[in-house]
């Protein structure tokens, strides 16, 4: 059954085709590239990875205590002139793309609390079927990992996930933070969810959120979600991420935490291919 989808209204171009073609079979060479431009809120829509596959919608919902219900996150840090919201992409075109998104407190006595971020993705393995087999690495949580996770069946309109979210302010894992479908060998048009929490934000703090989308395993944490094609080969996609709350400027404690996250995460995925 071909199935049809409610265009989202903060982005109309989303069903437009991705004219990104890769080569098929284990010579084919992975990239993770956006075919559309990202909206100003860092809401992106046609992200092509592996054989094939494609990102229908990837956007992020926050939460901050005080500002009323989770939201767009430039909408939520409007609610309050002392929040400034960022983002930016990095390694488009390549095995891994990251989605780095920044709130920061310009107070300099003012803080804020119980901030939430949950990203949510759609990943399609292939454009016909649009199935997907869910599988994770959860373990323990070492610093920075995201610290609840969720993957549901596809609902049109989009409900599920996001509509949660914003109604408990947080991803609801339930009995089975993967749906039982999703994770069976005929997979399900999967949706996804990522959560980061930060209990304080003082002056002059920033809580950075960097997302990763790997279409040749990578993962930036050592918690990830795989989403593997059932009917593409060569076509998975691992979102992982890492989030930290740094003083401004922070490059160098972003980097230092960033680089022991990616050691971890890198000898996960080695022992993954290896086992």
């Amino acid at each position: 059954m071909i199935k049809t989808r409610t265009p989202q209204p903060s982005a109309p171009l989303r069903h437009l085709a991705l004219a990104v073609t890769l080569l098929a079979g284990t010579a084919a060479q992975a990239v993770v590239t956006p075919s559309l431009s990202p909206e100003v809120d860092g809401s992106l829509a046609g992200i092509a990875y592996g054989n094939g596959g494609n990102v229908f919608q990837l956007d992020a919902t926050l939460f901050v205590s005080g500002l009323g219900d989770a939201g767009n996150p430039l909408a939520v840090t409007t609610l309050n002139p002392l929040l400034q919201y960022s983002f930016m992409l990095s390694g488009e075109g390549t095995s891994l793309m990251t989605i780095d998104y920044r709130i920061r407190n310009t107070s300099a006595s003012q803080s804020f609390s119980d901030l939430r971020f949950m990203v949510f993705a759609n990943p399609d393995g292939d454009s016909v079927d649009y199935l997907d087999r869910l599988s994770e690495t959860w373990g323990p949580a070492l610093a920075g990992d995201p610290v609840l996770r969720e993957g549901r069946a596809f609902i049109d309109p989009v409900t599920g996930i996001k509509t949660d979210f914003a109604t408990s302010k947080n991803l609801n894992e339930g009995a089975l933070p993967l749906d039982a479908a999703c994770t069976a060998a005929a997979g399900c048009d999967a949706t996804v969810g990522l959560q980061w929490n930060a209990p304080l934000v003082g002056p002059g703090e920033t809580f950075h959120v960097r997302l990763g989308l790997s279409d040749n395993g990578q993962s930036l944490s050592s918690r990830w979600i795989d989403a593997t094609a059932v009917n593409t080969a060569d076509t998975v996609l691992t979102l992982s991420g890492v989030s930290a709350v740094v003083a401004v400027p922070e490059p160098g404690t972003w980097a230092l935490m960033l680089a022991g996250l990616l050691g971890v995460g890198l000898l996960a995925r080695r022992r993954r291919i290896a086992g």
